[in-house]
């Protein structure tokens, strides 16, 4: 597929370019437009003016994606798969070879996504970003917590960008706009780590059943409008190949102060369950390797460290901790 040639009308979606002004081998234009709009893009004829790009195909476009990508470690290959039972099985499934490393799986639909806890996730075909990435990561970054941070902090820069607004981390795993969860990540480990990321990209609210429609959103309701799905996975996995060569250059640690920055909990009340006790506090901060900061009274904190934390949830104004979204029937991980 001639991706450049769809980058060029791109760049001016609202004018027409002369077939000329796309290459000297005017069959050879033709046939690449007649590829793309085949593949679901929108180009608009002009029998004196020539071609207008008018809109993004339906289907994640691995042509696209990987065109300019520029990353060194995440992206090295990228399999799209049309339907499937778990983005997460199938990059686990490649982890036999350490030569996968980096490879990153995207599908369109998938038949048993599941969520943390063994919660079953559901989304209609197209409408979500899921995307299983394989990585060997280095002893200090091989843990669940880490990973699981690179992944919501990855997908938060890209909501962030998007929308113009500062999306927040639900501890461990949610994205959420509005306290409304518009993404999930679920790390699994095997012979490599798996990062599972489902992101509500154009899932409709009437896609959900009426209970979910309070506590999930998705870019499209955010935006009000359609966005392309290659663009984002696209983002996505610049972000963590960002992420992670920087971790992987200056220790666990340099995804911190992000990951303390987008958290949902910070200065706000919880419920926590360690391996020993249960506690009440206000989270004073909550760093990713040191643990959470937890201010019990005036006088009184405790440090718990991560490892130790098993359940951490916010308690609402009548001093009970909020269950969040136990359903988990529809929704971005799917994975």
């Amino acid at each position: 597929m001639n991706i450049p040639l769809l980058h060029r009308l791109r760049a001016n979606p609202d004018q027409f370019v002369p077939l000329v002004d796309l290459g000297s081998d005017i069959d050879g234009v033709r046939r690449a437009i007649d590829e793309l709009e085949s593949f679901g893009f929108s180009i608009e004829h002009h029998p004196y003016r020539g071609v207008a790009y008018r809109g993004h195909s339906g289907r994640l476009c691995p042509d696209q994606i990987e065109y300019e990508l520029n990353t060194e470690r995440v992206g090295r290959r990228i399999a799209v798969w049309n339907r499937v039972s778990s983005t997460n099985d199938l990059a686990a499934g490649a982890s036999a070879s350490p030569a996968n490393d980096g490879l990153v799986v995207l599908a369109e639909e998938q038949t048993a996504g599941r969520g943390r806890r063994g919660r079953v996730w559901t989304a209609p075909p197209r409408a979500c970003v899921l995307m299983s990435v394989l990585l060997f990561p280095p002893a200090e970054l091989d843990e669940v917590r880490w990973l699981t941070a690179l992944g919501a902090v990855a997908v938060a820069d890209v909501v962030a960008e998007c929308t113009g607004r500062e999306p927040k981390i639900k501890w461990p795993n949610d994205v959420r706009v509005d306290q409304r969860k518009i993404a999930g990540v679920l790390v699994e480990r095997g012979a490599g780590a798996v990062i599972g990321i489902g992101l509500n990209a154009n899932l409709l609210m009437s896609d959900l059943p009426d209970e979910l429609q309070a506590s999930t959103t998705s870019l499209r309701a955010l935006l009000d409008r359609e966005l392309d799905r290659s663009e984002l996975a696209k983002a996505i996995i610049q972000r963590l190949d960002y992420w992670y060569l920087l971790g992987r250059a200056r220790g666990a640690e340099s995804l911190s102060p992000r990951w303390r920055s987008l958290s949902e909990h910070v200065g706000n009340r919880v419920h926590v369950i360690t391996r020993d006790r249960e506690w009440e506090g206000v989270v004073a901060d909550h760093d990713l390797i040191a643990g959470l900061t937890l201010a019990l009274d005036e006088r009184r904190s405790v440090q718990l460290p991560s490892a130790e934390i098993l359940d951490l949830k916010a308690v609402d104004l009548h001093g009970s901790a909020g269950s969040g979204n136990r359903r988990d029937s529809h929704g971005s991980l799917g994975l």
